[in-house]
């Protein structure tokens, strides 16, 4: 080999870049999650340094071919414009069923899902808005095209054409997914848990309430990872709260709870995610107003009461003897817990101990208070007072 051999065989090996180390799926999600912002152009940085190298080195021998290939890109196409009434959801008796055409297309690079809202909404009610997810967006089509070719009622049978039943909508209201692609205009899907059919503008399927709980699974998932820990963090204990603010009766909706929003089994599972943070505050009541006695934030160990709350709440959990409405007596000691999960989101639960002790989460959920919560919260405040 002579020494321009040698020069040029150098040449060629440094303008190769190294291999890349394998990604871990955490940072796979991360980065897919990144590429949807911003305008992808393959192959420019080894293309470049090439050229550089040998249009210095070796300008007789090669001369780059400036056309290339196109310019490539994964941004999605068309507008996210989400429905605000139910009269907007598509004739569920004039779209076809029970062909063999997919529902959506294939290719999907983003899917946001809106909540239309029942009217008027429930009271305390809150709803959250458009949620985007960027990775794992095939499973979810996979899923929306692998529903029954047809209608089923609640036993599974399948319903006849222009014989759909519905019954009224639930408090969360109705899903609607829509599809942005990078290549075509997005496309509407109504997920209808009243009516149990999934459908589009032309063609529907049988509603498969998977494809709910896997969109939320792959977002919290992908909250979690893109979401700076350091950024999380509990609110402060309030002075004073409203005696009447914790009372048990029907117009108190409870604790606030966003953890909820995100988690697709939230009847079993009340937190589903781990936990970041936690602030822990005691109030004793005095007339009408509840006075905070002692406050305590903790990040170390936080995630311990995650399965301390999910036995306290969990559905087969034993309800509290306090009595219900409006013979349920009025808290005169009680404390608030505020947990910060993984993806930001924050769920409050009050434990009350004087005149008689119990948990309760959102809405009327009033269970025992357990011995490992009484433990927890005799660790953050100090021993509780005696019922």
């Amino acid at each position: 080999m002579t020494r321009d051999d040698e020069d040029i065989r150098r040449l060629f090996a440094d303008a190769v870049p190294p291999l890349p180390a394998p990604r871990d799926r955490i940072a796979e999600v991360g980065t897919r999650v990144r590429r949807h912002r911003r305008r992808m152009v393959t192959g420019t940085a080894a293309a470049v340094t090439l050229v550089v190298a040998l249009g210095v080195g070796l300008p007789a021998l090669w001369t780059p071919d400036r056309t290339g290939p196109p310019v490539t890109t994964t941004d999605p196409i068309g507008e996210v414009v989400c429905p605000t009434s139910l009269a907007e959801q598509p004739d569920l008796d004039a779209v076809r069923y029970g062909d063999d055409e997919p529902l959506v297309p294939p290719g999907a690079v983003e899917i946001t899902n809106c909540q239309v809202q029942v009217d008027p909404p429930g009271i305390g009610q809150e709803h959250p808005g458009p949620r985007t997810l960027t990775t794992g967006v095939d499973e979810i089509v996979r899923l929306l095209n692998a529903q029954p070719l047809r209608p089923t009622d609640r036993a599974g049978r399948p319903v006849p054409a222009g014989q759909i039943v519905c019954t009224a909508p639930g408090v969360d209201g109705e899903t609607v997914l829509i599809l942005r692609y990078s290549d075509r205009e997005p496309v509407t899907v109504w997920m209808s848990g009243a009516c149990r059919v999934a459908v589009t503008a032309t063609h529907g399927r049988g509603a498969d309430f998977e494809v709910f709980s896997t969109f939320l699974d792959r977002y919290r998932e992908q909250l979690a990872v893109t979401t700076d820990p350091a950024a999380i963090t509990t609110p402060d204990c309030p002075a004073t709260i409203p005696a009447d603010r914790v009372r048990n009766k029907p117009s108190n909706p409870g604790p606030p709870d966003r953890i909820r929003l995100n988690n697709s089994d939230r009847y079993v599972t009340v937190l589903p995610t781990p936990l970041v943070e936690v602030t822990a505050c005691r109030y004793e009541v005095a007339d009408d107003t509840a006075e905070l006695v002692r406050q305590e934030r903790r990040r170390a160990g936080a995630d311990d009461l995650r399965p301390v709350l999910n036995d306290t709440f969990d559905r087969k959990a034993e309800s509290s003897d306090c009595g219900e409405w409006p013979g349920y007596p009025a808290p005169t000691a009680f404390d608030t817990l505020t947990v910060a999960d993984a993806t930001g989101a924050t769920a409050e639960f009050w434990v009350r101990h004087t005149p008689c002790q119990s948990a309760r989460r959102l809405w009327s959920v009033n269970n025992q208070v357990t011995a490992p919560l009484l433990d927890a919260l005799t660790d953050l405040l100090g021993p509780p007072p005696a019922p």
